[in-house]
This record gives C-alpha cells, sequence and structure tokens, in this order.
C-alpha cells in the first residue's frame, strides 16, 4: 500500500490483523472514496437520509439543528483528532435528518455507505467488532458531554473542555461553542478570557 494513501490513517487506527489482511485492504479500498470540502460546507442537509459514515483524514465538522423558528442549535462536533468517525442518528434510522453537518475547516474524508458497511461486515467480523466498537465510542461520546453540559456551571464547562478537549477550544469558532452551550457568544467570549488570565 501507497505510505501516502488516503486509507493509510483508518488501517492505523484498525486492529493490526485487520490492517494486514490483504483482502480486506483490497475490498476497502474499492468500496471508500475520499471526499473533500471546503469551509463552510455541509456534509449533510435537513430532510436528507444519511447514508454514509466518514472517517475524518482532516478537519473539522459541526453537528447543527435549526428549529422551525431559526434557532439554531449545535449537538456536537467531530475532527481529525481525536474522534475521526462522523455520521448521523438518520444513518441508523433511515428517516429524514433534523440536523445538518457543516465543516468548519477545508477537509478531506473516507466514505462507506451503509450497504459498503455491512457487506465488509457479514464477511470480516473483526472489522464488524471495529466499527461497533467506533459506533459506541461516538454514542458514549455525545451522551457523557450532554451529562457534563447539563451538570455544570457555564464557566465550569469551560473549564472542563480547557482539561479534558483542548482541541475544541482551540479549533472551534467561539459561536459554534457558545450555541452548544446555549449562550451568547459575548458571553462565552467573557468566561473564556476569564478563565484564561486565571491560568496564565
Amino acid at each position: 500500500m501507497d505510505t501516502h494513501s488516503p486509507f493509510e490513517k483508518l488501517l492505523k487506527d484498525m486492529p493490526k490483523d485487520l490492517a494486514e489482511d490483504a483482502s480486506f485492504v483490497r475490498e476497502l479500498e474499492t468500496y471508500a472514496y475520499l471526499v473533500t470540502v471546503k469551509k463552510g460546507e455541509l456534509l449533510l442537509r435537513p430532510g436528507e437520509i444519511c447514508q454514509n459514515a466518514y472517517f475524518i483524514n482532516k478537519g473539522l465538522f459541526v453537528n447543527i439543528f435549526t428549529s422551525e423558528q431559526g434557532k439554531e442549535c449545535v449537538t456536537g462536533f467531530a475532527s481529525d483528532f481525536p474522534y475521526p468517525f462522523l455520521s448521523e442518528i438518520s444513518y441508523f434510522t433511515g428517516t429524514p435528518s433534523n440536523f445538518e453537518i457543516k465543516a468548519l475547516e477545508d477537509g478531506e474524508l473516507l466514505c462507506l455507505s451503509r450497504t459498503q458497511i455491512e457487506s465488509l461486515s457479514a464477511r470480516y467480523p473483526l472489522f464488524a467488532s471495529y466499527y461497533q466498537n467506533v459506533m459506541l465510542v461516538i454514542i458514549s461520546k455525545l451522551y457523557m458531554m450532554f451529562a457534563y453540559l447539563q451538570s455544570y456551571a457555564a464557566e465550569e464547562f469551560i473549564q472542563f473542555l480547557y482539561a479534558h478537549h483542548k482541541w475544541i477550544i482551540q479549533r472551534v469558532p467561539d459561536k459554534y461553542i457558545a450555541l452548544y452551550m446555549g449562550i451568547s457568544t459575548s458571553w462565552y467570549c467573557k468566561l473564556k478570557r476569564k478563565i484564561i488570565l486565571k491560568q496564565a
């Protein structure tokens, strides 16, 4: 395999026995294809059914819900590190999504359809267990972040992000973190400056 292959990072994330299975790698490279997006572009639009799962080689993405009144709510972030997998709940339900997935940076992703993932899972049990674990990690991450968000006051939650998810503070624009927390951007920036001064 070309060391500069777009599959290199994904294969490094997989169990060694799977990544070294030449038959599996050939099929993976046949099924998956590379998707590039520009900052601000949508990977998924409201009303569309999410048919694919993605591995993020490069980039940062935000999941946004918009109410009928036009109010935006951020429900999560995904990036090339530390959470490189991306999908949406309609992938599992098969129903039109109420969310959009937006690129916050130029991105490069490997795309696999649900049908292709199921086909690989049926013939490669190690891939099936790997992918199941990936989905469990994503679900666990979303639930735990929501639990922390509900448990902490705004300043405490920002301190939590600094301590455990600094990549969010460093890479995600203030506007989207504020939307995730349900506070104004100005209030978020004020609290962030206060925390930075404390840590200086």
